[in-house]
C-alpha cells in the first residue's frame, strides 16, 4: 500500500487519514517485517529543526502521519491531497476493535506511573477480549530497561505502544529497534494520559474550529505557553521560509 508524502521543513509527512493508517497497520501485522510508525505537528516540527538526529529518525520511520491541522493545512499550501489531522484520542478505539478481531497482543510501554497501568484497565473494561499483554511506565520505574526489553520479547507483542513524549520515544525505538521483533512499533506521546483519564480530552466544537491547541494551553498554561505562543508562529515563520526557497529555486 502505497501513499503519497509532503516535505514539510524537510520531513516527509504522509498524505493519509485514520483510515488509512489502520489499514496500513492491518497490512504490516500481515507481512510481520518491523515498521515504525510515529507523527508529527507543530511542535515535533519545531524540534525537528533544530535537532538534526530527530529529524534523521523521523525520515527513517515507514511511516509519519499528521498529528496537528497546521500541518495538514500547509500540505494544502504545498498542494497535496489526501492529509488528515489523525490524533491517537480519535483513533485508539478503532485500533482495539480491530485488536480484538484479529487477535493481536498489544504491549503498552508509555507515561508516568500507573499510566499505562489505568489506560489498559479501561480499554479492557470497554473491550474485555482485547489482549494487553504488558503495560508498564515509559520511565522505567518499575522494571529496568532490560527487564522491560526481555518482558517485549517474551510476550511478543504484534504492536509495541511507546509513549515517553518527543523525541525520547522516537529516539529510543530507533534505538532499540533492531532487538524489537515486533510487526508494527508505535511512538504515541501523551495518548495514554487520555485514556487513562488524568488528561482531558478537547471539546468536540473546539476540536472542528481548529482550537485544540488554545484548549491545552488554558489546561496547562505553565507548561504549554512555549509551545503554542513561541512554537506556532515560529512554525509558520519556518515554513514561510521554506515556501520561498522553494520558489526561488523555480
Amino acid at each position: 500500500m502505497s501513499f503519497d508524502t509532503a516535505n514539510i521543513l524537510g520531513v516527509q509527512v504522509a498524505c493519509v487519514g485514520t483510515l488509512d493508517i489502520l489499514r496500513l497497520v492491518t497490512a504490516w501485522i500481515e507481512q510481520g517485517a518491523t515498521r515504525t510508525v510515529t507523527y508529527v505537528n507543530a511542535h515535533c516540527l519545531n524540534i525537528a529543526s533544530t535537532d538534526p538526529t530527530y529529524h534523521a529518525i523521523l525520515n527513517t520511520a515507514d511511516l509519519v502521519y499528521p498529528d496537528g491541522i497546521s500541518v495538514v493545512w500547509v500540505s494544502r499550501i504545498l498542494g497535496k491531497q489526501g492529509m488528515q489531522k489523525s490524533t491517537g484520542a480519535d483513533w485508539i478505539e478503532q485500533f482495539c476493535e480491530l485488536a480484538t478481531i484479529y487477535n493481536w497482543r498489544v504491549y503498552i510501554l508509555a507515561g508516568r506511573p500507573d499510566i499505562a497501568r489505568r489506560a489498559a484497565a479501561n480499554l479492557q473494561a470497554r473491550l474485555p477480549r482485547l489482549q494487553i499483554v504488558g503495560a508498564y511506565d515509559g520511565y522505567f520505574s518499575e522494571k529496568s530497561e532490560q527487564e522491560v526489553l526481555h518482558d517485549i520479547e517474551r510476550t511478543r507483542p504484534h504492536i509495541l505502544f511507546v509513549g515517553m513524549g518527543t523525541p525520547r520515544q522516537e529516539s529510543w525505538l530507533h534505538a532499540h529497534r533492531d532487538q524489537l521483533d515486533i510487526p508494527v512499533c508505535w511512538a504515541v506521546g501523551a495518548l495514554f494520559d487520555y485514556v487513562a483519564g488524568v488528561e482531558p480530552r478537547v471539546p468536540a466544537w473546539m476540536n472542528m474550529l481548529a482550537l485544540e491547541w488554545l484548549w491545552r494551553l488554558g489546561v496547562d498554561p505553565w507548561g504549554k505557553w512555549r509551545r503554542y505562543i513561541v512554537g506556532n508562529p515560529l512554525f509558520l515563520w519556518r515554513v514561510l521560509l521554506q515556501l520561498v526557497r522553494e520558489r526561488v529555486r523555480r
